[in-house]
Order: structure tokens, then C-alpha cells, then sequence
């Protein structure tokens, strides 16, 4: 491509001229190219641009003048026909024009003004487009990764670095290019290659090393290989993002997900931000701040940091400034003091009323730059001062964006919530230029809060009863007086807190609200606390009435996670008063059914009815709603899926902080293999099921407050309490009753629904008294002797015991695949294993079959049905792989492949379904491809081009009706008496009927024809004893798909074999016709004749005899039978002259549509006379009247269990006839002559080895990498 002209003083060294004229030089760079160019010289070339990553376009041209040193780049290029193209153009229209110039500063002007205009050109601009945001030295460096490691089109690189890769423990200096999808190293040191590539999703494990043999080193494992990486000059960058990445490699295997660059990121305004080296790596350091700016302030999942600045917040309840770090986002202003939990703020967008600038503050001279925030909260409480905010004229006009964009919500709190005396009024939105001596820091105190209550609705409608906690709805508990006193007291300490530090979400959060919430909270502020510091508060503020629909929509679905809630409702915190009544049953209900039908990835766990149930007493029902969603969304992320996956990972977490804290302790439970025991019942219920009822409130308390680390510091304090006891037990069951003894007797002083018993505890509660342990003790010795643990840490655990836990269920996943599977299938342990891995590395990829598997519940790859393929993906390995996979009918028939083993219409396949059917196909039984090949046409007929359909008339179009009719009794039938080995796929309606949903793709989902409107039939039945025959239409698309098989074939003798079987089997469906025909002819005519011998009228001797002689000559001649023997032996059918001419027309038709040459074996003489079609038509009527009462007999039939025996045979034999005396064939017709070719036997039989054929679909998909001296772990 042209560049811009650019001066260089030496033109040789690295570089050889190929190609030179008066003005031009066309040079390659040493090293490149073909093999003759890489000698000694090439090799130290190719060595030191590989070091120090300075490896330019291999091609380029300069121009020079005869009397000039300097030499100008003027094109580039990577691909030498484009260079060529360069260079001829030059040749073409530049040097006649630079020969008649006199002066050589005149030709090197006008070459590179020429030049200039050229590359000004060839940039055209769009002002439609997005900006590229990266770099053309970025570009390059992309374009040189793709094609080092051959990667696909859309792979993204997001940055690379220089260091050394530990090879046979020797350091091999080169460049790590970190993507998506893969980590790649290449290494060119003297001739040798060295590539490494490694896919995110197969890492197990991932940390820092400082081992003799690899120093300061990050070691990157996989199941097959370890690999080291050194000398990296920003070791923590590269960890991290290598950490970022498996990370999310991991989550898209848990969920599903797709990974989609931030496109806001492109318009965003910013100032002050590190320039990165490539947006991707923009956009990820985006997204890590954006975590920990949501995990810190409890936010919603779609907050995304904007920006954040140093400055200092006025704090009223101390009358100082605290310094910190002011966050801004699209819907909230935080603020986070440098020591850590000093105070922190969280203020929403929807209450700010107006920002103004301040640049003085009465008392206080020093202060500047200063911003002012008031909000719509109660009256002594709604401002926010803030003092040397870091370029303060820029974040104004941020909080002015941002306030543009935001929506008031002032109405969406809850009904019954009253957070302060609430002074909602008309948002100015705007941005005073100065409010100058108008504050004192005196007016931002914080005022009384007496007028602040809770306040709960006594009095609703019978049809909302439950918009209150539940507790307020159990009567008749009798209170201690020394309990009320207690709750009395803190309620005080509470309300004084409030007036102090304000109240509701935007109060100062500081270590006296901890101590507060250590201290345990009393159960009329409990909600209110819950609600703002878990963030759920955010969530229902945002979503007014989400919870309604909700409700509405999950009640109205049913299916499997309904009925496990039905299962579970009653086992639901039993001993609570407020479930012993069908009041609390059903509000539990409603917020399980509610969330199942927000969160279909999760729908129900067990475990959540008890946390639920928990929520319900102290909140209602929409703030419970919001509340469980904080929590199996945020605080503990993939805790209540299929797999329990957050609840596995945190089990190895917990292992890890005990090994570090208490390693005696750790080596004696693993001895004993009891921390998965205590771990998952501990954490999947927050301690729920093991301690107290308010003793695990309490925890829980302290839960919503502090995050997922108070789990964590109370298990470790329950531990090392126990720790001398659990040290001495000689067995795990020992151990076991030692912590059920321990949890049975924390208690609280309010105790009211007894101590939670366990079964293992007690047969030992009479030998001994009991020593009660009060929960508060607990709480406070695990803030004191394990306070150092924080949220940040536990998550950088979670990452880490993420790829572990991740890999392990991939294995085990696939492990019970193999072994359900397998006995189901006839391929080999090999097949199937390279089967799975296929589909398996397919389940992550984007595009329509994860779109469909997420609208059918089915996009999680760690289900237990295993893993589910989408149409893409079966086509793919359909072409593939099967032998049925090629000529022009190929996709017709993988369309109705897919229809016949979608049994289910979810438009996703079972991994079993797929298996058994390349079983079939890959096999060598002939009989059975053939009696597939026959249904598939049969139920499922592919469909005809344009060019292949016949002419329709109504007569067949009825006839195709009235055959799938019958079909469909024919299945009815094998439903009742073969129902063993059938597949249930059946999915719940999980859609809204009020929300719109996306259609499915056309290609696949057409309206099945035939049989195939008998849509819920396991794909198996083609394998039952009898099978309906098949028309003619039928029968010439079953064999234009033959003929696709060999398409491309050359010997003749194949098409022969085609033409004679096609032939015979048109004629025996032609011969049948016929005898169908006269029969019925004659036996009509005997009717006649006897009505009208009881009439008196008789026909005449001449035209009776005629008629009985013609048809007493047929019926011995033609049967069915004798005309199949004859037939399939290869003789002449013996025939009239008529039904020789009307079978030869019918075979000339059929040859046309089959575009074969079918060897006629006689001409065609005559025509059919119009008596006879008549005939043919009075019969076909009549037939069809007659038939009428027999299929009403066999409908009184059916009511009899099973279809077995002669009865099913007698069945069949009715069904499988047309309805109308149509031409038909039989499948046992159809094999028998198939049978009698060897050409087509041998393309039946051949089998197919299916694991050669996946690897080789996998390396057409998979990345090529170099074997010249490379160590390489390849997808």
C-alpha cells in the first residue's frame, strides 16, 4: 500500500534490492521470503526483529534520484502481488512523466506530492463510522498475530509483551500476544521457531512462581502441559490480565456468555486516563474498575464506573473534611475514604436535586474548588459539600451529562417505606455558576430525625396481605420484658445513629455503623438495613412494578423448577409460626416462582426456600424479591445454579484460608475429607440449616453490611474454636458431631423457636449439659482475630479456584456423557470422546445456536441432560462427517435430520440423539441406514428445489392429506404398544405471551410436511417392525437424493445400477396400482350385478361374460405378490398392452423428474381410452365411500391397550395401503432391490470412522501451529 514519503539515510543492511530502475527501488527484507533468502545474514535479521519486535512489511519501494543520498519510502506492503501491483503502477504513469524533467529536486517534489495524494486517496471518510481507536502500530501488530498463530477473522488481540518462554529449562527470548480467546508466545532465535498456544478455557491453573529452576515467573497450566513465562518487564499488568481473561473464559463456560466489546467506550469523554495500547485493553481495565466500583457500593450489575478524582467530603458529624476518592457513574455519585471503612457514600442521581460550584465557604477561606450536591432527602440531610475536587469544571459538566441522562424516580420507593421526611419536588438539573458565601458549615449539620419512621400499612386489602414482613402478621407471641428492653434499647441506639450520620441511602456509612451491626439489629430496622446496605433498595427503585409481572409471568409458566418450589414449600423454615399457615406458604411461592422466571439460568435451587423464607419474615414480598436477587446475582455469584458452581469455588476458598491460618488444623480435616462436608451447608444457606434461627439472622446481619467475607471470617471462628477437639478425632464422623454439637448450641438471649437439632446430636444431648455459645462472641472473635480478610482477596481466591472447579465439572460432565451415552450407541469409546470434545469446544461460541439454546433453557453447557447442540453446529458436523453429507441435496437433508431428532421442537439437540444417529450413519449395517433413509423421506422428506417439484393438483394434495392422516394412526398405534427407549425432551413455555419472541430461523423450523406433523414421536420409531408405504411423489424424492450421492462419481456402472433399481421399483408400484384398480373394478361390478339380479335387470350374456373373463384372467396374474416375486427375481412382468403403454408413461414422467436415463424396454403405443379412466374414477369413489365404516371400526379398536400381534399386522396392512388406489411401494420392496446392486450396496455398508473425521473438522477450526521445534497445547 502507499505510505507517506519518509526519509531514510541507508537503503542496504537489512534489505535486498530485487527490482531497480532510474528512480525506484523494490527491496525485500532479509530473512523473509523463501528459504534461499533466510542464510546467515537472514537468520541474525529475522532474530533481532523478532527480539525487539521492530519486524516491518517484508516488501517495500524506495525512490532516490541519481544525484541524491537520501531515499524516500513510498509503499509497503506484506503480500509481494501487492508490491508487484505497486511497482507496475509506477512504471505505467510515472516514469514517462520524471524523464522529461530537467531538475532531480523537481522529480523527487512531484513523486512525493503524487504519493501524498495517492494515500490522501485512498482514505475515504465515513461519517457514519465509529473512530478506530487503535493505532496503526497496534494494527500491524494484530495483522502479524493472526497470521503467526493462523487465526480466525475474529479473534481480537488485546495487548502483547516481550519475555522469555522456559523450554527444556532454557529461556527463549520472544513476544507473548494475549487475545480473547487464546495466550500465544513465538519465539525466532537463530533459525528455531518456538510457538506456544494456549485457549483461555482449557487453563486449570494460573499464579506467580519463584522456583530455582523458573525465577519470578508466571506458570500457566492445562491438563497436558505446564508452561513459564519470565523477564516480563510488567509482570503485575501481564498477571492480571492473564488473570482477567481465564477468568472470563470460565464464566462463559458457567453461563454461557459472550463476550462483546463496550462500544460506549469509543464516545466516552475522558481526561487525565493512561493512554492503553489497544481498545480491548481499555475496554477490560473499564470493566475490572467497573467490578470493584459496583462489589464496593453494592450497585447494580449494569452500573458502570465513569471516572473517579481525588478530593475531600465536609463530614458533619465530626465538623472535619476526610480525604478519599469521589466515584461517578451513569446513576450514582460514591464516595470511599482513604482509610479504609472511615466513611463511605452512596448517593443516586434520581434523589440529586443540583450541583453547584462553590468557591468559597463562609469560615473557612482555604477552601477551593469545591462542589456542592443537594439531594431530595430530608431536610437537614441533603447536601454534600466537597473541597479540592480535581479538575472540578470537568466533573461538573460529567454530573450535568450524567444528570441529563438519568431519570427521576422519585416515586418508586416502597409504599411503606419512609426514608426521612422525603422533599420530593421538580429536579432543576442544572449547574449554579457560584454559590459564594451562601453555605456555613454550620447549616451542614445534620438535623433531628425524630420524624423519621419505618412505617408498616395495618390495614390492606385482602388481596395484598402479604405487603407487610410476616412477622407482623403472627400474633399471639408472647414477648419477654427483659428481650422488649434489649430491642428497646437498640432501636434507641439506631435512632440516635440517624440523627447523627442521616438516614437512607445516602447516609455517611462509617465504623460506628458497623459496630452497630455487630451488635446485632433489632427487627423493626432489620428491613430497612437489609434493603440499603445489601443495594437491593437500588434495584426496586429502578424497576417499579418489575416484581408484579414477575409474579404474574412465574406462576403462569409451571414446569420443573414450579414443581420443585411446590416440593419444597412446605419444608420451608417449619418451626416459624409464619409458615404453618398458607399465608406464608403462598407469598414464599410467589417470590421462588418470581425469580425463577427472572433468572431461567438458575430458575430454582434448593436452599433458596430457606434463605427466602428468611427474608420473608422481616421484609415483604417485593423487597424479598429483590433482596434474593442481591444475592444470588451479587454477594454470591453462581451459589444457586445447576451445578452449585459459586458454593464449589468457595469451598476452595475456605480450604485455602485454613491452610494459611491454621495448617495443623487444615492437614487434619483434609485427612479427614470433611471441609467439602461443612463447607457447602454452611455457605449455600448463610448458616441457616445448622444454627438458630436468630442466631444465623444475625450472621446475616453482618452478611448485607459487610459481603461475602463475613461467610468466610465466621467459618474460620467456628473452626478455630474447635480447633484443639477437631485435631484430636480420630474419624470424620467424630469431627462431624463435634461441629453439629457446637452449632446446636449457638444461641442468642431472644431464642424463640427453639435450638436447631440435628440427628447427629441427639442421642448426646442427655449425657451431657450444655454449654450455650452466644452468637455476637462468635461475630466479634472473627472481626478480631480474622478482620484482615477482605472482599478484594476472597475474590482474587474465587478466580483462582474458578479454573479448577470449572475444569473439573467439563471432566465430569463429559465423563457421565461417555457413560449414559455409550450404552445407547453403537460407536466406539474413541468416537464418542472425540465427539464430545467437538461439541464441547463448540458450546462457547457465539452466533444462532447459543441464542436458541438460551431461549430454551438449554444454553448452560454444565446441565445435567449434558451437552445440547444447536443447528449450526449439527450441520457442521453433518457435512462432515456423514457419509449422507455431500452432493446438491446435502442441506435439505440436514434440514430434516435436524427435524427428526428434534422430537421436542426446542430447535436443540441432545448430545444422545446426535450420537445414536452418527452411529447409524457411520456404521456398516446396510438394512438399517436403508430403513433410516426410508422413514427420514417417509416423515421427514427433504425439500425439492424449484426446478424438482412436480405440478400439484388438488386430487394429490387431498391424498397427501388422507396418507398423513393415516400415518398418524399408524404412530398413534406404536405409541400405545412400543413406548420403551422414547426420548422426553419436553421444555416449558418459559416466555412471557406479552413479550415478543424472536422467531426462530427459517432454514430450520419450516412447517414439517407428512408425517413430520406428528412432531412430539421419538426419532427411534423408524426402527419398529412395519413402516407405511410410500408414494410416488415420495419415491422420486427419496431417489433424486440417491442420485445427489453421486454427484461427482465417473464410473457408469453405479449410474446403471441406479437406472435398473429405479426402474423395477417404479414398475412394482405401477403393477400394484393396476391390480388394485381392475380388483376393485370387478368387485364392484359383481355388487351391481347382484343388485340388479334382486331388481330383475340383468345385463346382457355378451357384456357380463366379457367382463368376467377379463377379470378372471387379471386376478390370477397380477397380484401383488406374484408381481413382487417376479420382480425382485429380475423377470419380465407379465401384462396387457394397456398397462404396459400406461407404465411406460409413468416411467418416461418419472425418468424426467430423476433427470436419469431410464433403458426403456418397449415404446410407447396407445393411450389409455377415456371408458377406462372413467372407470378408474367411479372405482377410486366408490372405494372411498366403503372405506368410510372401517376406519371407524378401527378406531373402536384402539380403545384396547397395546397394538401386539396379529392385530398390530392387521392394522398396518389397512393403514400402509393409500386411501385411494394410488400408485405405492413397500420399504421391504424398496431394500430387496437395492439389496441386488453391489455399487449401492458397497456406498451403504461403507463405514465412516468418526473420530478421524471430528480431528480433522476440529483442525479446519482449530489454530495450525508451527511443529518446526514448537511446544504447542493446542484446543
Amino acid at each position: 500500500m502507499w505510505v507517506k514519503p519518509q526519509e531514510i539515510l541507508v537503503a542496504g543492511g537489512f534489505w535486498d534490492t530485487e527490482v531497480a530502475n532510474t528512480y525506484f527501488f523494490l527491496q525485500q527484507r532479509k530473512g523473509s521470503g523463501n528459504a534461499a533468502s533466510r542464510g546467515l545474514t537472514g537468520l541474525l535479521v529475522g532474530t533481532l526483529d523478532s527480539v525487539f519486535d521492530t519486524k516491518p512489511p517484508p516488501y517495500r519501494i524506495l525512490h532516490q534520484t541519481p544525484t541524491s543520498e537520501l531515499y524516500y519510502i513510498v509503499a509497503v506492503s506484506l503480500k509481494k502481488d501487492e508490491i508487484d501491483e505497486n511497482w507496475a503502477w509506477l512504471e505505467r504513469n510515472l516514469m514517462s512523466i520524471l524523464a522529461t524533467f530537467d531538475k532531480d529536486e523537481d522529480v523527487t517534489d512531484f513523486v512525493r506530492c503524487k504519493i501524498e495524494s495517492l494515500v490522501a486517496n485512498s482514505i475515504v471518510a465515513d461519517p457514519y463510522s465509529t473512530p478506530d481507536p487503535d493505532s496503526e502500530t497496534f494494527k500491524a501488530i494484530s495483522f502479524k498475530f493472526k497470521k503467526l498463530f493462523n487465526m480466525p477473522e475474529g479473534e481480537k488481540l488485546v495487548n502483547y509483551y516481550s519475555c522469555s518462554y522456559w523450554h527444556n529449562r532454557l529461556p527463549r527470548q520472544g513476544w507473548l500476544y494475549l487475545s480473547v480467546n487464546y495466550l500465544c508466545f513465538y519465539s525466532f532465535l537463530l533459525g528455531k521457531e518456538t510457538c506456544v498456544i494456549v485457549r483461555w478455557r482449557n487453563v486449570t491453573l494460573l499464579d506467580c512462581t519463584n522456583a530455582l529452576i523458573f525465577p519470578d515467573s508466571i506458570r500457566v497450566s492445562t491438563r497436558d502441559h505446564e508452561h513459564y513465562f519470565s523477564m516480563l518487564l510488567r509482570k503485575k499488568e501481564t498477571y492480571e490480565l492473564m488473570e482477567q481473561l481465564a477468568n472470563m473464559a470460565m464464566k462463559q463456560l458457567i453461563n454461557d456468555e459472550e463476550f462483546s466489546e463496550d462500544k460506549d467506550l469509543l464516545t466516552k469523554v475522558s481526561k487525565k486516563v493512561p493512554k492503553k495500547p489497544s481498545f480491548l485493553k481499555r475496554d477490560l481495565d473499564a470493566r475490572a474498575h467497573s467490578d470493584m466500583y459496583r462489589s464496593k457500593f453494592r450497585l447494580p450489575l449494569s452500573e458502570k464506573l465513569d471516572g473517579s478524582t481525588t478530593c475531600s467530603m465536609w463530614a458533619p458529624y465530626k465538623k472535619a473534611y476526610i480525604s478519599g476518592t469521589l466515584f461517578i457513574s451513569l446513576n450514582y455519585i460514591c464516595f470511599d475514604s482513604k482509610i479504609t471503612n472511615l466513611v463511605s457514600v452512596v448517593c443516586p442521581l434520581r434523589d440529586v436535586q443540583s450541583v453547584e460550584r462553590v468557591d468559597s465557604v463562609k469560615g473557612n477561606i482555604m477552601v477551593k474548588n469545591a462542589l456542592f450536591i443537594c439531594t431530595t432527602q430530608a431536610s437537614s440531610s441533603n447536601t454534600l459539600l466537597f473541597i479540592d475536587v480535581g479538575d472540578r469544571d470537568f466533573v461538573i459538566n460529567k454530573l450535568s451529562e450524567m444528570l441529563g441522562k438519568s431519570i427521576p424516580t422519585k416515586n418508586t420507593l416502597p409504599d411503606n417505606m419512609v426514608l426521612g421526611n422525603a422533599r420530593y419536588g421538580s429536579r432543576s438539573n442544572s449547574v449554579c455558576d457560584d454559590k459564594s458565601e451562601d453555605i456555613s458549615l454550620s447549616s451542614l449539620s445534620i438535623g433531628s430525625a425524630s420524624d423519621n419512621t419505618w412505617s408498616l400499612a395495618t390495614e390492606t386489602p385482602e388481596a395484598e396481605t402479604t405487603t407487610v414482613p410476616l412477622r407482623a402478621l403472627c400474633t399471639g407471641l408472647e414477648e419477654d420484658v427483659e428481650e422488649e428492653e434489649h430491642e428497646q434499647r437498640k432501636e434507641f441506639l439506631w435512632e440516635r445513629h440517624w440523627s447523627e450520620y442521616g438516614r437512607g441511602v445516602t447516609m455517611y456509612r462509617t465504623i460506628e455503623t458497623l459496630r452497630l451491626v455487630l451488635e446485632g439489629l433489632p427487627d423493626t430496622v432489620r428491613r430497612e438495613v437489609w434493603m440499603i446496605f445489601s443495594g437491593a433498595i437500588n434495584d426496586q427503585a429502578i424497576n417499579p412494578g418489575y416484581y408484579e409481572q414477575a409474579v404474574i409471568a412465574g406462576l403462569k409458566r409451571g414446569g420443573p423448577a414450579n414443581d420443585e418450589i411446590e416440593r419444597d414449600l412446605h419444608r420451608s423454615l417449619p418451626e416459624h409460626p409464619a409458615f404453618q399457615s398458607e399465608m406464608g406458604i403462598s407469598a414464599l411461592r410467589r417470590v421462588l416462582c418470581a425469580y425463577a422466571w427472572r433468572n431461567p439460568a438458575i430458575g430454582y435451587c434448593q436452599a433458596m426456600n430457606i434463605v427466602a423464607s428468611v427474608l420473608l419474615v422481616y421484609c415483604n414480598e417485593e423487597e424479598s424479591f429483590w433482596l434474593l436477587a442481591a444475592l444470588s446475582e451479587r454477594l454470591l455469584p453462581d451459589y444457586y445454579n445447576t451445578r452449585i458452581v459459586g458454593a464449589l469455588v468457595d469451598q476452595g476458598v475456605l480450604e485455602d484460608l485454613i491452610l494459611d491460618h491454621m495448617p495443623g488444623l487444615h492437614t487434619k480435616l483434609s485427612e479427614l475429607g470433611i471441609i467439602s462436608l461443612i463447607s457447602l451447608s454452611w455457605f449455600l444457606t448463610l448458616f441457616l440449616s445448622v444454627m438458630t434461627f436468630e442466631a444465623a439472622v444475625h450472621v446475616v446481619d453482618c452478611f448485607f453490611y459487610d459481603g461475602a467475607r463475613v461467610v468466610f471470617m465466621v467459618a474460620l471462628a467456628i473452626l478455630d474454636a474447635n480447633k484443639e477437639t477437631l485435631e484430636n478425632c480420630g474419624d470424620e464422623g467424630e469431627a462431624m458431631m463435634v461441629l453439629a454439637d457446637y452449632l446446636a448450641s449457638i444461641t442468642t438471649p431472644k431464642c424463640r423457636y427453639g435450638k436447631r437439632k440435628s440427628s447427629i446430636c441427639e442421642d448426646k444431648q442427655s449425657e451431657s449439659p450444655e454449654v450455650l455459645v452466644n452468637i455476637t462472641d462468635i461475630i466479634e472473635s472473627a472481626y478480631r482475630g480474622f478482620g484482615f480478610i477482605t472482599n478484594v482477596a476472597i475474590e482474587r481466591l474465587r478466580v483462582k479456584h474458578r479454573l479448577r472447579v470449572v475444569q473439573t465439572l467439563e471432566d465430569t460432565v463429559m465423563r457421565n456423557t461417555l457413560r449414559t451415552v455409550g450404552p445407547d450407541c453403537i460407536l466406539s469409546e474413541e468416537d464418542l470422546k472425540e465427539l464430545v470434545v467437538y461439541v464441547q469446544g463448540e458450546q462457547i461460541l457465539g452466533g444462532k445456536d447459543k441464542e436458541i439454546r438460551q431461549r430454551n433453557n438449554s444454553g448452560n453447557p454444565l446441565t445435567r441432560e449434558g451437552y445440547a447442540l444447536g443447528y449450526e453446529t449439527f450441520r457442521q458436523l453433518f457435512l462432515a462427517v456423514s457419509p449422507w453429507g455431500q452432493g446438491d441435496r446435502a442441506e435439505c437433508l440436514v434440514t430434516s435430520t435436524f427435524n427428526m431428532l428434534d422430537v421436542d421442537g426446542s430447535h436443540v439437540l441432545s448430545f444422545r440423539s446426535v450420537a445414536w444417529l452418527f452411529g447409524v450413519l457411520c456404521s456398516n449395517d446396510f438394512a438399517r441406514k436403508l430403513r433410516l433413509f426410508y422413514y427420514l423421506h417417509l416423515a421427514f422428506p427433504p425439500s425439492l428445489d424449484e426446478v424438482d417439484k412436480p405440478i400439484r393438483d388438488e386430487q394429490n394434495s387431498e391424498v397427501e392429506e388422507e396418507a398423513a392422516v393415516e400415518a398418524e394412526e399408524y404412530f398413534d398405534c406404536l405409541d400405545d404398544g412400543h413406548g420403551k427407549g422414547k426420548v422426553d425432551l419436553e421444555v416449558p413455555d418459559d416466555h412471557d405471551p406479552d413479550t415478543a419472541v424472536t422467531p426462530p430461523q427459517k432454514e430450520y423450523c419450516d412447517g414439517l410436511t407428512g408425517l413430520a406433523t406428528i412432531h412430539t414421536r421419538d426419532y427411534r420409531l423408524y426402527e419398529q417392525r412395519f413402516l407405511p408405504t410410500m408414494t410416488q411423489d415420495q419415491f422420486i424424492n427419496m431417489w433424486r437424493t440417491v442420485y445427489s450421492f453421486f454427484a461427482l462419481e465417473t464410473n457408469q456402472d453405479i449410474f446403471t445400477s441406479l437406472s435398473r433399481v429405479g426402474t423395477l421399483l417404479l414398475q412394482i408400484g405401477e403393477v400394484g396400482r393396476r391390480v388394485k384398480v381392475h380388483t376393485s373394478k370387478s368387485t364392484s361390478e359383481s355388487a351391481s350385478e347382484l343388485r340388479a339380479h334382486s331388481a330383475g335387470e340383468l345385463p346382457s350374456d355378451n357384456e357380463s361374460s366379457a367382463d368376467r373373463t377379463a377379470g378372471d384372467a387379471l386376478l390370477p396374474e397380477c397380484s401383488v405378490s406374484h408381481a413382487c416375486v417376479t420382480t425382485l427375481a429380475g423377470e419380465d412382468v407379465p401384462t396387457s398392452a394397456e398397462e404396459k403403454n400406461l407404465i411406460q408413461s409413468r416411467e418416461d414422467e418419472s425418468t424426467c423428474i430423476l433427470t436419469c436415463d431410464v433403458e426403456e424396454s418397449s415404446k410407447v403405443s396407445g393411450e389409455e381410452t377415456d371408458e377406462d379412466i372413467m372407470d378408474d374414477k367411479n372405482v377410486e369413489s366408490k372405494d372411498q365411500c366403503r372405506q368410510e365404516p372401517c376406519e371407524g371400526e378401527s378406531d373402536l379398536g384402539d380403545n384396547d391397550d397395546g397394538c401386539k400381534g396379529s392385530r398390530c399386522e392387521r392394522q398396518h396392512s389397512s393403514i400402509s395401503q393409500p386411501s385411494a388406489l394410488e400408485w405405492s411401494i413397500s420399504f421391504e420392496q424398496f431394500l430387496a432391490n437395492v439389496a441386488n446392486e453391489e455399487k449401492l450396496v458397497a456406498f451403504f455398508e461403507r463405514p465412516v470412522n468418526v473420530a478421524q473425521e471430528v480431528q480433522k473438522l476440529r483442525r479446519r477450526h482449530a489454530v495450525s501451529t508451527i511443529s518446526n521445534g514448537s511446544v504447542a497445547s493446542t484446543p
